[in-house]
């Protein structure tokens, strides 16, 4: 280096700043060495997005962002959409198989206050690959601004509304606190009273349980069974003798129709007289019956006095008692003690 002259120095100088400065311009710029295809990415807000941004695949680099171009929501012939800005993004044609149809573009963030980037997830392996210089629909970033600036609206209409009606609230939470104040001393002063009224109502509850269970037992009890088939047996009895009765009266209401024929107009109208005093005499029977039927279904059911003697095995235990007394003691029918 003594040898040369400053000339040369300042030559090798100036070369070697021009090689530094090609190297920054090379880094910044991102070119890549190796061989790279374009795609294109449509945003409506791509947020901070700038060129040169990085563009990833899990993580790891695969290309570089090379311009965004404003569309304004221009409608795009080829994709019948109107993007407001279109990102043209270089990949390395080495991992160009791996970005399928359905891959997703979004905007993602190197740190919390990094710089923007596009992330892509490659898709479905089975798809085939995105065609070079084919134009995808991108992921917006969310609008933190949009959020931040929203917020701020709804606070300060808040704010503005609390400022007009201050006194309105002030007032709204004194009687509120009044009505604290008088339901807590009511509460403490008919503290007794309310226990009182818990301690009877429990009470109530147990007395309607024990009674519900003891209404079940007498109703589900054998001797309810029992009276209640004999009940069954007897009317059963009653219709199997009613339906001989009533096809003798029909032959023989026949048999006097077929006699009516040879007989006189006074005693034919006797006859006729005879068959309606029997026909209401069957109505009457058959009504009899329906009522048998219908004071049968109130024993069932514990209405009325014999229905509430039935039921009621109290009431019958009180009878059966009675009735064996008499029985071995008939002269307390004329003499009370």
């Amino acid at each position: 280096m003594k040898g040369l002259s400053i000339e040369v120095r300042v030559g090798l100088l100036v070369l070697a700043a021009l090689v530094l400065l090609g190297g920054f311009i090379f880094i910044l710029g991102g070119y890549e060495l190796g061989k790279q295809y374009e795609l294109f990415v449509d945003f409506d807000n791509p947020g901070n997005l700038k060129p040169g941004a990085p563009v990833t695949v899990a993580g790891i680099q695969v290309g570089r962002v090379g311009d965004l171009e404003y569309r304004g929501g221009r409608l795009d012939e080829r994709t019948g959409r109107r993007p407001l800005v279109r990102a043209r993004v270089r990949i390395d044609e080495n991992v160009r198989d791996t970005i399928h149809e359905d891959a997703l573009f979004y905007i993602a963030s190197q740190s919390i206050l990094g710089e923007s980037m596009i992330s892509i997830s490659p898709g479905d392996p089975e798809r085939p690959a995105l065609e070079p210089g084919a134009i995808v629909q991108g992921i917006d970033p969310p609008r933190l601004d949009l959020a931040f600036a929203m917020a701020f609206e709804l606070l300060e209409g808040l704010t503005r509304t609390l400022r007009d009606n201050r006194e309105e609230l002030v007032g709204a939470l004194r009687s509120a606190a009044n009505l604290i104040r008088q339901l807590d001393a009511l509460l403490e002063q008919n503290d007794g009273r309310i226990d009182r009224m818990l301690a009877n109502l429990e009470r109530a509850t147990e007395q309607t349980n024990e009674v519900l269970e003891g209404a079940s037992g007498i109703v589900n009890g054998p001797r309810t069974e029992r009276t209640l088939r004999n009940v069954d047996r007897t009317l059963a009895a009653v219709a199997a003798d009613i339906e001989p009765l009533m096809r003798d009266f029909r032959s023989a209401a026949e048999r006097g129709n077929e006699a009516l024929g040879a007989v006189g107009p006074e005693q034919r109208q006797q006859i006729q007289d005879a068959i309606r005093r029997t026909a209401r005499l069957t109505e009457e029977a058959n009504a009899t019956l329906a009522d048998a039927r219908a004071i049968v279904g109130h024993i069932r059911q514990g209405r009325g006095t014999i229905g509430s003697f039935v039921m009621d095995e109290a009431i019958y235990d009180d009878v059966q008692e009675m009735l064996r007394d008499l029985k071995h003691n008939p002269w307390k029918l004329f003499w009370r003690e």
